[in-house]
């Protein structure tokens, strides 16, 4: 497994590279399919905080991102509670995936091909409803009104202004506040407003 570590104002030292590769490293027995750590380290400058050394890990299993993040007075226990809950994470992600294994193997040999359900964090099968609509070029007002008329907490809708899809949903209810997401593709992040 690659480590790659950095310091937000704190050096990373031998001790603490080894320390971490240690503590850290660990946590493959209980996942093969981790190939790279991120970890980084952090020291708070503000007297006040308390536990002010900190250390945030994230990595990827199969596709999903687990992160981890612990504190303490001390950047060597803070290494220690990260690695805990991120061996807890491991533990109960592999036990998800080898009960949804296991009932899928169960279920197709009780019943034959599955059905298109998927599995929740319960392992319970839930069932995905599919829609089709027409997105059609309106305001964001029209958008509302037939979000309102469906009974919809949110819609997908093409804005009439920009020839963008955007999605209109249901900030509050008592006072029919609503929310638009505008996607920005010159930016990482949508923006939004409320109208």
């Amino acid at each position: 497994m690659k480590f790659i570590i950095h310091g937000k104002n704190v050096e990373v030292t031998d001790a603490l590279r080894e320390y971490i590769e240690e503590k850290l490293g660990r946590v493959e027995k209980f996942s093969r399919h981790i190939l790279e750590m991120n970890v980084e380290l952090s020291v708070a400058k503000n007297p006040r905080i308390k536990n002010n050394q900190q250390v945030t890990v994230t990595t990827s299993v199969n596709g999903l991102m687990l992160r981890a993040e612990e504190s303490s007075v001390n950047m060597y226990a803070a290494i220690d509670l990260v690695g805990d809950k991120l061996e807890r994470q491991l533990k109960k992600y592999e036990r998800k995936r080898n009960n949804r294994q296991n009932q899928v193997k169960t279920s197709v040999a009780m019943s034959g091909p599955l059905d298109p359900s998927v599995l929740d964090d319960e392992d319970t099968p839930r069932r995905v409803r599919n829609e089709r609509l027409a997105i059609k070029p309106m305001s964001a007002e029209e958008a509302a009104a037939q979000m309102d008329l469906m009974d919809y907490p949110f819609l997908l809708f093409r804005n009439q202004d920009t020839n963008a899809l955007n999605i209109i949903y249901r900030i509050d209810e008592k006072s029919d506040e609503y929310g638009l997401i505008i996607p920005d593709e010159a930016v990482d992040e949508a923006v939004v407003m409320r109208i």
